[in-house]
């Protein structure tokens, strides 16, 4: 099967977007762009990679309709989470337009909503998410109990939300907005790569 399409991915926390999207990736043989792109993003913006890192998917704690609504809005200056978006947002267009890839995460569905993309969206319940972040060991994770892992992942998930939602004016996670919304608890991430090529193929 030959790759016709950019596909972009766009996953709750602890879901195994990132693994699903290096599968897809490795079938096809065409390019990943997931943390690559925030570096990316940082040598065309100037701004520093790793401030990128902590501070990339996040809305702005003001935003401009807030500006707006107090009539400041002349005065607006992007705030550094704009400017984050603004670069990511040029880095993946100039990435898609080279030809099909699998692009993790940053809105790039709707980045690329012209552009003709296969667009999927992964979910799952609270105990795999656990269950997989356990197993990833990350180090600032490892010393948090149940309960302040459950409340990790959680905070994230509504980090991104916010986030998709601020720069896109959709609601993230709504089927409406995705050609294919996996929920992977019962399948795994080897089960969502065989439906979306399934999708693919179709």
């Amino acid at each position: 099967m030959e790759a016709k399409h950019v596909i972009t991915i766009d996953r709750e926390f602890g879901s195994g977007g990132s693994d699903i999207g290096i599968k897809l990736a490795q079938h096809f043989g065409i390019p990943f762009y997931d943390k690559e792109l925030t570096r990316l993003a940082s040598e065309h913006g100037g701004l520093d990679e790793e401030f990128m890192t902590e501070n990339e998917e996040r809305a702005p704690i003001v935003s401009t309709t807030a500006f707006a609504r107090k009539g400041l809005s002349v005065f607006y200056q992007p705030s550094l989470s704009d400017t984050i978006f603004l670069d990511q947002s040029k880095i993946i267009r100039e990435m898609a337009a080279k030809g099909p890839c699998v692009i993790v995460g940053r809105a790039a569905d709707y980045v690329l909503r012209d552009m003709g993309t296969v667009d999927v969206f992964i979910s799952a319940g609270i105990e795999y998410k656990k269950a997989r972040r356990r197993k990833r060991d990350a180090p600032n994770e490892r010393d948090f109990n149940d309960e302040q892992l459950e409340k990790y992942i959680r905070d994230i998930d509504k980090q991104r939300q916010k986030y998709y939602e601020h720069y896109t004016g959709r609601r993230w996670g709504m089927i409406g907005n995705y050609h294919l919304c996996i929920w992977v608890d019962d399948i795994g991430s080897d089960g969502a790569v065989d439906v979306i090529l399934k999708y693919i193929d179709y």
